[in-house]
């Protein structure tokens, strides 16, 4: 009877070792396929941030069914270089602006048109822009351009262009070569635009913008001075519109 139970144990022991190491072997499958479900996501999340950067970098100016043509602007309202609006209007609105601030590019797209409307067309006010780089290099080239475009009288057209093709600070929206592509889009003598902002020639003028800027304490865009009245960031129409009736109203 000792031996047989012996001899039990002794046939049940293997038996008992085999199956505690199956669970074992089932873990190590988990444990792959863990591993492999892992390297599947961190691809995936790699290829999502690949596709997300590819749309923030400039938000795809560099092709050519991307880029945003305006309407260009009839002769409603009169100009001169960067002064929107008849030369002896009684008031003189004069705005800060940089071509990459996302407020200023609102105030362009969303308040101008109206003001202009309102008080530019019909001789009331005239428009000053002034332009700073207060956001780094992309500002200051789209600056010297669109002088260099107000040089051909597209001052304005340009203007347009820039802030309706505005894809985020300095990510190449507003490189060299897409403001030149601007420069074509818009019909310019791309030869004398060209060599107009590969020399630097407004470089100067930007910089005295700044400084002018720096002197009357602004520290951010858009800045607008309606006659005396100064308004900074963006504001509602109705807050321009009362500020040049208030500034009118003292010039009766």
């Amino acid at each position: 009877m000792a031996r047989e139970a012996r001899r039990q144990r002794g046939l049940g022991g293997p038996r008992r070792r085999r199956e505690q190491r199956r669970p074992p072997r089932l873990s190590r499958r988990l444990r792959s396929l863990g591993w492999l479900v892992a390297v599947v996501v961190a691809v995936a999340a790699v290829a999502g941030l690949i596709v997300l950067g590819t749309l923030t970098r400039g938000g795809g100016v560099d092709d050519n069914t991307s880029l945003v043509v305006p309407t260009p602007r009839g002769p409603e309202t009169p100009s001169q270089g960067s002064i929107l609006g008849s030369a002896n209007a009684p008031l003189t609105i004069v705005e800060y602006s940089d071509f990459q601030c996302p407020f200023c590019g609102e105030l362009a797209q969303e308040i101008m048109p109206q003001l202009e409307k309102d008080y530019l067309a019909t001789g009331k006010a005239k428009l000053v822009f002034k332009y700073v780089r207060f956001l780094g290099d992309e500002s200051q080239w789209a600056a010297e351009a669109a002088d260099c475009a107000g040089e051909q009288g597209k001052f304005w057209d340009y203007h347009d262009m820039l802030f309706a093709n505005q894809r985020g600070e300095n990510k190449g929206a507003f490189s060299k070569d897409n403001l030149k592509r601007f420069a074509a889009a818009l019909n310019l003598d791309t030869t004398a635009f060209n060599a107009c902002l590969d020399e630097g020639r407004y470089t100067g003028k930007v910089a005295e913008n700044n400084n002018e800027a720096r002197t009357r304490g602004i520290n951010s865009t858009p800045t607008v001075f309606v006659g005396q009245t100064s308004i900074v960031g963006l504001k509602s129409y109705e807050a321009f519109k009362t500020a040049i009736e208030e500034e009118l109203a003292r010039a009766r």
